[in-house]
């Protein structure tokens, strides 16, 4: 049986709205009109993992696991 890999994705403020990052990206994997919308996006990804949810001031707001 495969190791799953444990995934980090952080939802950050961006200036179109809100932006799906993994840790070190380039660029962001999408970026959505509201935080409800980008938060969804990371329980799409396969495998397991935490959603890290900035607030609208930088700070961070949330850990919410996703995944099996």
């Amino acid at each position: 049986m495969a190791a799953h890999k444990h995934n980090v994705v952080y939802v950050v403020l961006h200036d179109d709205g809100w932006a799906v990052r993994k840790p070190n990206a380039d660029r962001a994997s999408g970026v959505y009109a509201t935080q409800r919308k980008a938060v969804s996006h990371p329980k799409q990804l396969a495998g397991k993992g935490t959603v890290h949810i900035q607030g609208r001031h930088g700070t961070l707001r949330s850990i919410t696991p996703f995944g099996d």
